[in-house]
Parts: structure tokens; sequence; C-alpha cells
């Protein structure tokens, strides 16, 4: 259980930090949310894993306001109880599966691959720009510039060619790994596994004990051949759309 609260907590506080300059934080007594108006992320409200049935109507009712567009991170642990299997008003977007490996031995890697930590204004371009090619959503260049000091953002090259993404956000001691994209154009060359590797041993250099990261379903084993053990899932929801 200690993973799981450690996994879901460094999501949340990146969540948080990156809202925090707008203000966008919120902690009720039934939720929390971040949001930033006038774009795609984080915008998500979430709850403690496998809310109770009042937990679950206080969110409906605030994914229902007309100004603010949420996406519900519902975590859920095995043999728990789902409130929202059967929701009508609540739609599954996607889902993740949080993960996690302790941080013992270096990785062996093949490539030489280089990070450039995001500093200025067209890096943060490339950086939003590569990201929406990978993941098809975007976090804009406004939100990257507000908060590159407390969020690492990573521009991944090889051989001075633009690769892909990846955040090294942490918390404690826990080394959370976030928006690993490769950019179409670089695709099935290995390059997900070898920026994994590299990342991991950066975070063993920095003394961190335990890696986190939510996957998918396309990316799940990969994680599970380099050592990560499934901890809990991820359902994302969505609220219906009146016809």
């Amino acid at each position: 259980m200690k993973k799981v609260v450690s996994n879901i907590n460094n999501l949340t506080s990146l969540w948080k930090t990156a809202s925090a300059p707008y203000q966008g934080y919120y902690k009720g007594t039934s939720f929390e949310s971040a949001y930033i108006e006038n774009a795609q992320w984080p915008n998500r409200i979430w709850t403690s894993p496998s809310p109770s049935l009042k937990q679950v109507e206080e969110i409906k009712q605030e994914m229902n306001t007309d100004y603010k567009q949420f996406t519900f991170s519902y975590f859920t642990l095995s043999n728990q109880e789902n409130h929202i299997e059967n929701e009508s008003k609540l739609t599954l977007k996607s889902i993740q599966y949080g993960m996690s490996l302790p941080l013992e031995n270096k990785f062996k890697t093949q490539k030489d691959i280089d990070f450039k930590r995001v500093e200025n204004k067209e890096e943060a371009d490339i950086w939003s720009n590569a990201f929406f090619k990978a993941f098809g959503y975007e976090i804009n260049t406004a939100t990257i510039l507000k908060t590159k000091e407390t969020i690492p953002y990573y521009l991944v090259y090889f051989e001075q060619e633009l690769v892909g993404t990846v955040i090294l956000y942490t918390t404690n001691t826990v080394a959370g790994l976030h928006s690993l994209g490769i950019i179409p154009e670089k695709r099935k060359q290995g390059f997900a596994t070898e920026i994994m590797r590299h990342t991991l041993n950066k975070a063993i250099d920095n003394n961190l004990s335990l890696a986190t990261l939510q996957a998918s379903e396309m990316a799940k084993e990969m994680y599970l051949k380099l050592g990560f053990s499934l901890d809990f899932l991820m359902k994302n929801y969505g609220t219906v759309n009146p016809s």
C-alpha cells in the first residue's frame, strides 16, 4: 500500500504544481482538483482510492459545471468496490496502470541519449509540439514556462535529432516518470525503452529509491519487462455529452 500512496502522491503533486501558478488547485472534503483555464492539462479531479457514493455524486456535480472541463481520475485497488462502474452520467475515456520499481541497480544502455531541460520559450514550444505529436493532446507553452522551475521538462535527442519528451518529477525519494512520448517518425526504434533506462539511471544518481509511473495498455508490457510491478488502476472518466 505504501507504494500505491507514493505513486498517487507523486502524480497528484505534479497536477497541483502545474496548476499552482494559476491558483487552480482546490481541496475540499470530498475531492481535490487541479485546473488551468483554456488548457487541456492537467484539468483533473480526484479522490483517495475507491471513493464513496457520496464523493462520486459530488464529483459528478462539479464535472457538470459549464465553465470547467475535468477528467475524473478514479484510483481503484483490487478487491475494492467500484461505485461508478454502472454510472450513466460518466464515460470511461482511458485506463492507465499505476506501476512502480524499487531503484537499486543501474540499467545497461545501448544508445547515447541526450537530455535537454527546457529553459526558454523556444525550447518550451519544441517540447509542447513534440508532446502533442506523441500523445495527441496539448501541454501548452505558457504552462511549461510558468512551471519549468518546479517541473523538469526534458527534450530527448539522439544524434542531435529530437526523439521525444519526458518529465522526471521528484517527491521525497520518489522518481515520478511522466510524459514519456516518442514522436511518430522515431517510433519502433527502441527509443522508449532506452529513454526509460537512462531516466531510471538518472534517478538512481539522484539517490531516489522508487520509480513510479502510469502506463497505457500499449506501454504496460515494456515496463513489466524492465521490472516494474502493477500496483493499481487509474480509470479516467469524462462526462457524457448531452444528445
